[in-house]
């Protein structure tokens, strides 16, 4: 239920906060006096769309905010699944900036407006005479009708089943798909796979036969520099190595005469044994240096073709060309990889397929014998509400197909009165008659499940006497359910409620601006009485009034 609801730079409000309690609110006030602002912010919550011209005129944004108290175990799983912190007190929150822009809010983490609006839908509904079209989508007939079965269980099951069952069959789509594209395709994947294929190619190939390539392409500026390399290592037929050794050994003499020595004799030894051994590898280098023409040709063919291939498929190395060889290879071995998915999604769905049919049946079947006890019992209703040869017909039909709920069509036809043939619901009830008709159902759902909040705007709108008596007192009796919320200038109803506000205008520094507050002992009853008589209150108002709450 709507515990709170604060207001602040809407089109005449300032700021205003309303504290809403259990069972039946009514509001009332003149007309013009803000109403219909408090039903805008009521809207604005519920996720409707907005128009940058409710924005006040003293502040950059306007601000909507509802305080809601939920139940954990109804709501938790939703706040859960979207990653929102859950809050027994919730609120929701709509900023909207003059410029027309808007920003949605729950417990303070920004959302899009489809969620909030998710959440709204399950705490509070709102319906006025421009919004009774409502009776027009047969989803409310269909909650009425599984409501009375008792089988809310079963059609949510059912429509479990029929989700997976769409979101399998898609898969299968896709899947077909390609199975289609992958024969269109077989023969160039084929191509690419036997042309990667027959490189034979290895990891890091590409590394050592660069560098095999560089060395052959340098051959001559290699040898060149080899035989200088040769003429320093020879002076006057001496090599290098006997040079350093006879150093070695002088140094090695004087290390009797003197103890340093000793030390710069042993680290020339020690740069002796790596001269050695670094000559060695030069000359074994320089000695097996040698060209081969078809050597570097194919070197250089091979990283030709490699470095192509990269380019081709846009990569940058063997290794990535090789898994592109792999994947093409699972590929193209997958033929018959389509047919065993393709199959095994074809169980599922025939699976599914007798779990709808089998849970649907049996829908349809407490369907078909309850329509006749919820005919009689809106009808009764119906008489309540001064419709009394008022008809109304559930025709259920089975079709071959499944639908959202399940393998029934419902057609609500109407009969006015007892001269009238009966018509589609929708096109032949008048504005006032799809009002009470509205009511009379969610009195029923009332009675059965916990509903949302309802807010009713003038929902009695055109109605008086006794029938506006049984509006107020059936609202009451709903309130003790669950919450209400009616707009009304009805005094019998608004004598009914449980807690009566009034929005009134004030003039404060030359500013009209809307407030409410809540009403009670006398104040309630100059209100009441204002709603019999006009602007002139009377006696005779005034103990109508006080007959009326009694």
């Amino acid at each position: 239920m709507i515990t709170k609801l604060i207001i602040k730079n809407y089109i005449l409000i300032e700021k205003l906060s309303i504290d809403f309690n259990n069972g039946f609110s009514v509001i009332t006030g003149e007309t013009g006096a803000g109403k219909s602002i408090i039903l805008g912010a009521l809207n604005l919550i519920s996720g409707s769309r907005i128009d940058h011209k409710i924005v006040g005129p003293k502040f950059k944004k306007c601000i909507v905010e509802g305080e809601f108290h939920i139940p954990k175990n109804s709501f938790f799983n939703f706040f859960e699944s979207n990653d929102i912190d859950f809050d027994e007190n919730t609120i929701i929150r709509r900023e909207i900036l003059n410029n027309g822009k808007s920003r949605a809010f729950i417990n303070d983490s920004p959302v899009k407006l489809e969620l909030l609006k998710l959440l709204s839908d399950r705490l509070i509904n709102i319906h006025n005479q421009n919004q009774i079209n409502i009776l027009s989508n047969n989803d409310l007939f269909y909650n009425l009708i599984d409501t009375y079965s008792n089988q809310l269980n079963e059609v949510s099951e059912y429509k479990e089943y029929l989700n997976q069952f769409l979101i399998i069959n898609k898969k299968l789509n896709t899947l077909n798909q390609e199975k289609i594209n992958f024969k269109n395709n077989f023969e160039y994947n084929k191509f690419i796979y036997d042309e990667i294929d027959k490189m034979n190619l290895v990891e890091d190939e590409k590394l050592k036969l660069e560098e095999t390539f560089n060395s052959l392409k340098n051959f001559d500026k290699m040898s060149n520099l080899f035989d200088e390399f040769r003429s320093l290592s020879n002076i006057n037929d001496e090599t290098f190595q006997e040079r350093i050794s006879k150093i070695s050994n002088i140094i090695k003499r004087t290390g009797s005469y003197s103890k340093d020595f000793e030390s710069f004799h042993k680290r020339f030894e020690k740069i002796n044994i790596e001269i050695e051994d670094l000559f060695v590898s030069i000359n074994y280098y320089i000695n097996n240096l040698s060209f081969d023409q078809n050597s570097f040709e194919k070197i250089q063919n091979r990283l030709y073709k490699i470095n192509d291939l990269e380019k081709k498929h846009n990569v940058n190395s063997i290794s990535e060309l090789i898994n592109k060889r792999d994947q093409l290879k699972l590929l193209l071995n997958d033929s018959k990889g389509f047919n065993k998915k393709i199959q095994k999604l074809k169980d599922d769905l025939s699976y599914l397929n007798d779990k709808m049919l089998d849970i649907s049946k049996k829908i349809s079947k407490k369907r078909i014998l309850s329509k006749s006890k919820i005919q009689s019992e809106i009808e009764s209703v119906f008489k309540k509400l001064a419709l009394k040869n008022s008809k109304i017909d559930l025709k259920i039909t089975e079709e071959n197909q499944f639908n959202k709920n399940g393998i029934n069509n419902i057609d609500v036809f109407y009969t006015p009165n007892s001269k009238s043939e009966p018509n589609i619901l929708s096109k032949i009830a008048s504005g006032g008659e799809k009002s009470r008709i509205l009511f009379a159902i969610k009195s029923i759902l009332a009675n059965k499940i916990n509903l949302p909040t309802l807010v009713f705007d003038e929902i009695d709108s055109g109605m008086s006497g006794e029938i506006a008596n049984t509006i107020g007192k059936m609202m009451k009796t709903i309130g003790s359910k669950i919450q209400i919320i009616s707009i009304s200038h009805l005094p019998q109803v608004a004598s009914r409620a449980d807690h009566h506000f009034k929005v009134f205008k004030s003039n404060i520094n030359d500013n009209i601006v809307s407030n409410i507050t809540e009403l009670n002992g006398q104040d309630r009853i100059n209100e009441i009485a204002s709603m019999i008589s006009g602007e002139k209150i009377t006696e005779s108002a005034i103990n109508q009034a006080r007959e009326l709450l009694k």
